[in-house]
């Protein structure tokens, strides 16, 4: 074993490339696995027996004695020697009295003898008799057994230990080679050269140990000899029976001492299979992993980081040639529009679109998992923690190391892959979203290079070269991006490979086993009951958030009544009017946009969206008019009104129709911007509207359009123009409503219609009578509104940069975040606030929008929310109330019409807007009066309160 990985050592060091020694290390570690399994299967033959069969030799050794011999006992048996008890003593000094009697009775008997002139009889100590084979058993064979076992312990604990040193040293040469992208020098070859001097100063201790014990135990026996029979050692000890039975204690002590450490080493190897067969699926599974991070780099580099070189040289030479003022119409034609617009950036989001990246994670992890489905589940290993330590028997159970792979492969692999394969999938998500982006930044800067309807004096060009510039600040963050993206990626996927191969390594570990199996078992019932938890809890959490919802709506309502009524039973004292710093914000509003430059003043100006890009997804809107129009088309009756708040997107469903059914038909399109009071502008704006027809009243049309050969649909936009709510002042909406009656087979008519203004009309004129469809705008949520505002911003190539909100109040949570966190909070509290405030108004929000910034410095947006206070309503007069109903209900006003709604002077209007204009609350455009639009929500919800509206 030790040579097999000295060897391994050798290969690997020869070739310190990891991935270039998987194959040697592979090669040397078949060999010593095979030792591993040949040892192992020695250890499930050993039969203890075979070693007490050594002992025939001993046997054969001990024949050869005398079976019994007679012999004169020593001096030393009759006299007290220090070493001997008091009992000894006694009974040696009865002897010793027996012995001189003995030679006293002698001494006479010689003087007798001496008389008769014969030899006196000598004076000798008495004789003993000395079973020799059995003296000879009991030194050589049961003091043996016993004074061996010291011996045996300590050889098989050092075989013990020898085995585990190998096994640790092999442990780590692996760590050090799976762990780390780099073989790090270690001092394995001298750990191995020191086991094979232990394992040689071992067999020669081993060899002196016997040497002495053999010189101890012939001391044993010439001592034993000579007290064989006596006192000291009656021959009663040395009996058949009882050596026999000594020597069965014997042996059966040894069979437990060689049955124990054959159960200790039996565990180790036992282990060291499960370690061997980890080992070579963690080789397998590294492989793995480096041919799908091959063939993930190889397409990374292809689809993701193939184009970002060619977007930023491009764009460089476009900059260098608006700086120059040369080659311009080359630069728009060609550089942008023909070799990005057009042809490389659509290909490279399609590239990226069509490459699915899932199925190089998902293989993955199938192959990584097969890996481990041949590893036999179960093993028989040691119960308790510290068994190698422990002198006495150790308990084996049979171990499931089933639940601790899969566990492993699962925390490990399973999990940070699909999260990898998400952070991928969402990287290039936003790569193709970046690279939008950019396309936006650059179709954005050309149609504002174009555009006819800028004011004079706007330095176009300048413009042109600034948002070109952040065009490629953008396609240089692109490139970065990515490259970065993929970095991260293929590192994680090393970093889980390696990971995970110290996970299964050190879970394996017979420490660790019991503790890893029970834990890995308790989160699979955890996950499992906190699937059931959560569905449970987003169940409940649904129906919580709706009827706290409910409940807070219903509040909210309570609280705007209870203040509202409050002042006007004179029971709350009045405040100031509008204050200073509010009145300012409001009437700074134009100054404060026309600071911006005139690019993104473009980009969020409250007009219809002519780019579709920027347009709100109304899946059900559009539903309802293809339903209605299908209708028609099967001639039933189907005048469609469409209806919403102001600038909450009505003019952009009217396109959206356009472009879906606009071709089918002849299309007519028109907007009254303006009131219609008078008949004859209405007939004069129906002849507009009809100019192939020839007719003097709404009769005489009815009458061309039924003759008409042909259908046609017409869109009039906002017909809440044609009234105004004044004596007679419905006489043109009447009409209107007659002539889409009594022509609606020939004509689909689509109209649009204020939210308030229609509930007004509807509950005066029965307005829904007259449409076959009433469509209704869904509201914008929190979401969509972000969506719509960030997604125009991007186009202008900004950075942004949220600051707090004055009176901010964050949790501690807050001061510990990063600084890339606190942007991301802030972001989220700003459009929390933003929508609390805009709601379903999107004009609202975009001027606010624009209004939040409060600074600009090197391409960066600094917003800030500002909060407005509102409590003034409750000091606004009744006939200012009164003007701003008059305002929600018809749009805007000019002043001979405020003057006419009311029966007013001209001069008392005038002096009664102005009052309003100047705090604020209105604006004057083209000499008519709007609700400011940052007042929008919060008056049309306080006439709500005062039910002027509903």
């Amino acid at each position: 074993m030790i040579s097999t990985l000295q060897k391994t050592l050798g290969s690997i060091e020869q070739n310190q490339a990891v991935s270039d020694t998987y194959s040697d290390y592979r090669k040397f570690s078949e060999e010593f696995k095979k030792y591993v399994h040949e040892y192992f299967q020695d250890l499930n033959k050993f039969d203890v027996s075979e070693f007490f069969d050594q002992f025939a030799e001993i046997k054969e050794y001990i024949s050869g004695f005398e079976e019994l011999v007679e012999e004169f006992q020593d001096k030393d048996r009759f006299y007290a020697l220090p070493s001997d008890g008091i009992f000894l003593k006694t009974r040696k000094l009865g002897k010793l009295f027996f012995l001189k009697m003995n030679w006293g009775l002698l001494g006479v008997r010689n003087q007798f003898r001496s008389l008769f002139k014969k030899e006196p009889i000598p004076k000798n100590y008495r004789k003993h008799k000395i079973h020799r084979r059995q003296l000879a058993e009991l030194i050589y064979f049961v003091r043996f057994l016993e004074d061996v076992n010291t011996i045996v312990e300590d050889a098989l604990s050092f075989r013990q230990d020898i085995f585990q040193s190998i096994k640790s040293i092999d442990q780590q040469i692996e760590n050090n080679l799976l762990a780390n992208s780099k073989w790090i020098e270690n001092d394995f070859a001298l750990q191995l050269t020191e086991l094979r001097k232990q394992i040689d100063t071992k067999q020669i201790e081993i060899e002196l140990k016997f040497k002495g014990l053999k010189e101890d135990l012939d001391l044993q026996y010439a001592e034993l000899h000579s007290k064989t029979g006596t006192i000291e050692f009656p021959a009663g000890k040395i009996q058949s029976g009882k050596l026999t039975k000594k020597a069965d204690a014997c042996l059966k002590k040894q069979e437990k001492l060689f049955t124990n450490y054959n159960s200790r080493v039996f565990a180790l190897f036992e282990h060291w299979r499960l370690v061997y067969e980890i080992r070579f699926s963690n080789l397998s599974v590294t492989n793995i992993f480096n041919q799908h991070e091959a063939k993930l780099e190889s397409t990374l580099e292809e689809v993701l980081l193939g184009e970002d070189s060619f977007f930023v040289s491009v764009l460089e030479a476009a900059l260098k040639k608006i700086k120059n003022e040369s080659d311009l119409q080359d630069v728009e034609d060609n550089l942008l529009t023909k070799q990005l617009l057009a042809g490389r950036i659509p290909a490279y989001i399609e590239k990226l679109m069509e490459t699915d990246f899932a199925p190089y994670f998902d293989l993955l992890q199938s192959e990584c998992s097969k890996e481990f489905e041949n590893i036999p589940s179960s093993y028989l290993l040691p119960y308790k923690k510290g068994w190698h330590k422990n002198l006495g028997s150790i308990k084996l159970r049979e171990t499931n190391v089933n639940n601790i792979v899969v566990g492993c492969i699962g925390e490990s692999i399973d999990s940070p892959l699909t999260i990898q394969k998400n952070t991928l999938a969402n990287g290039i998500h936003q790569s193709i979203a970046n690279t939008s982006e950019l396309a936006g930044i650059v179709e954005y800067a050309l149609e504002y290079y174009n555009a006819g309807d800028l004011e004079n004096g706007s330095n176009q060009l300048s413009e042109f070269g600034e948002g070109i510039e952040r065009a490629v600040q953008k396609a240089k963050e692109n490139k970065q991006y990515n490259t970065r993206l993929s970095t991260d990626v293929l590192e994680q996927i090393d970093r889980i490979n390696t990971n995970f191969i110290s996970e299964i390594t050190t879970a394996t570990t017979l420490d660790n086993l019991d503790q890893k199996q029970t834990e890995m078992i308790r989160k699979k019932r955890i996950r499992d009951a906190k699937n059931v938890l959560s569905n449970s809890l987003a169940f409940f959490k649904e129906k919580f958030s709706k009827s706290q919802a409910q409940i807070l709506d219903v509040i909210k309502q309570g609280r705007l009544k209870y203040t509202a009524y409050r002042e006007v039973l004179g029971l709350s004292e009045k405040k100031e009017t509008i204050g200073s710093e509010l009145s300012n914000y409001l009437s700074e509003t134009e100054i404060s946009i026309a600071r911006l430059p005139l690019m993104y003043q473009r980009l969020f100006r409250i007009a219809p969206i002519a780019n579709a890009k920027f347009r709100i997804e109304r899946p059900k809107v559009i539903q309802q008019l293809e339903i209605a129009y299908s209708n028609w088309t099967n001639g039933k009756f189907a005048p469609t009104c469409l209806v919403g708040e102001a600038g909450s997107g009505i003019t952009s469903m009217v396109s959206v129709f356009k472009e879906k059914f606009g071709h089918q038909y002849a299309f007519y399109r028109f907007d009254l911007d303006r009131k219609i009071s008078s008949e004859e502008d209405f007939i004069l704006f129906l002849q507009t509207v009809f100019a192939d027809l020839e007719f003097n009243s709404v009769d005489g049309l009815i009458e061309e359009i039924q003759n008409l050969k042909g259908r046609r649909i017409v869109v009039i936009e906002n017909v809440h123009q044609l009234f105004l709510r004044k004596l007679y002042g419905f006489k043109n909406l009447s009409e209107f409503f007659r002539l889409i009656s009594q022509t609606n087979s020939q004509i689909f008519w689509l109209s649009t219609c204020l939210l308030y203004t229609y509930k007004y009309l509807n509950y005066t004129l029965k307005m829904s009578g007259y449409f076959g469809y009433v469509v209704n705008l869904d509201s914008l949520n929190k979401e969509q509104l972000t969506e719509i505002i960030i997604k125009r911003h991007k186009f202008s190539g900004f950075k942004l940069n949220f600051l707090p909100p004055k009176e901010f109040h964050p949790k501690r949570s807050y001061k510990r975040m990063s600084e890339a966190d606190k942007q991301t909070y802030l972001e989220q509290d700003y459009f929390n606030r933003l929508y609390k405030f805009a709601q379903n108004n999107l004009s609202l929000a975009l001027i606010f929008w624009m209004r939040s910034i409060v600074s600009v410095e090197d391409n960066i947006f600094h917003l800030q929310y500002k909060h407005l206070e509102y409590s003034f309503f409750n000091t606004l007069s009744t006939s200012q109330i009164t003007t701003l109903h008059a305002l929600v209900l018809q749009g805007g006003l000019l002043l001979e019409e405020h003057a006419a709604v009311f029966a007013w002077q001209k001069e008392e209007s005038f002096a009664h807007l102005m009052v309003l204009a100047d705090d604020g609350i209105l604006i004057k455009r083209n000499e008519v009066y709007f609700i400011n639009p940052l007042l929008y929500r919060q008056i049309s919800d306080h006439l709500a309160v005062l039910n002027y509206i509903h």
